[in-house]
């Protein structure tokens, strides 16, 4: 089932408006029940859901990145931000953005292969692979005039659960994505502990990065990078799901992704921006306004 919120925009005798619509790709509904916010497992066969929202965890990542501002000393030109990299409160390397904005949130680190790595933005208009803790840049794009210039990237993180059914039965597995996965909601410390077993933390082989083709900044669009071949330094960007248009939400947020073996694999709810004129129900294009 969809859900949406409304994002109203102009007066309120406007003819159109904004929604930001919840879509699943592809779409299949289920209940949970009344239970309280994050606190009821729900059983389905092979998989094992958490409710509650996705949201992005800190402790799921070893690296962060704080950005500071750096004027310009030259009048008519634009700020940029020295980005600074930390192994949890050890301060390793820093790089400059050419860019006053979304310095922090356009570097995210990553885990391949026992190794780390992250996806940043040293250039507005690209996404590069830096290797980690020697935060040494390894490739992927370059600076294009045209280029999808980025304002958030985000690899979802994710721990492999194992589980016992309340009923007889054998193990079963399930991925808990992010703030789902941290310590303070491990059923193991209640009194289930016996039945659960969770896994380390690891890194999807994809990546999600928000942003817009430069010149057209009137919302973020989502595309999707492979990273299966990272530690070569090599990246793959492509518009997976066709034009879609977020709304102003952190990708944690407008992201959330499920699993359920045997019916299907991994599966992702976004969250989405759509404009409709209200009296005909019409769907507008913006590009046609």
């Amino acid at each position: 089932m969809s859900s949406w919120t409304s994002t109203r925009r102009g007066s309120p005798l406007s003819s159109s408006f904004s929604l930001r619509l919840a879509i699943t790709v592809p779409v299949r509904p289920f209940v949970c029940g009344n239970a309280p916010f994050y606190y009821q497992l729900c059983y389905f066969g092979t998989e094992i859901h958490w409710t509650g929202a996705m949201m992005k965890s800190i402790q799921a990542r070893r690296f962060q990145a704080r950005a500071t501002p750096i004027p310009s000393a030259t009048p008519g030109t634009m700020d940029s931000s020295l980005v600074t990299i930390f192994d949890g409160d050890v301060e390793i390397g820093n790089y400059q953005r050419n860019y006053p904005s979304f310095a922090e949130t356009t570097f995210e680190p990553f885990e391949q292969g026992g190794e780390w790595y992250a996806l940043y933005s040293p250039d507005y208009t690209l996404t590069r692979i830096m290797k980690l803790p020697e935060c040494r840049d390894i490739g992927s794009e370059d600076h294009h005039s045209n280029g999808f210039c980025p304002v958030e990237l985000f690899v979802p993180r994710y721990r492999m659960v194992t589980a016992m059914q309340p009923f007889p039965g054998p193990e079963r597995e399930s991925l808990w994505f992010e703030s789902d996965g941290e310590e303070r909601r491990d059923p193991s410390s209640s009194s289930v502990r016996s039945s659960f077993s969770l896994g380390p933390w690891r890194s999807l082989d994809i990546g999600f990065v928000a942003g817009c083709h430069w010149g057209d900044d009137s919302s973020w669009k989502l595309e999707v990078f492979d990273l299966s071949r990272a530690a070569d330094g090599v990246l793959h960007r492509t518009a997976r799901f066709g034009h879609l248009q977020l709304g102003k939400l952190p990708l944690a947020d407008a992201i959330r992704l499920n699993r359920f073996l045997p019916y299907y694999e991994l599966r992702a709810t976004i969250i989405q921006q759509q404009r409709w004129d209200v009296r005909t129900g019409a769907l507008i294009d913006q590009y046609d306004e």
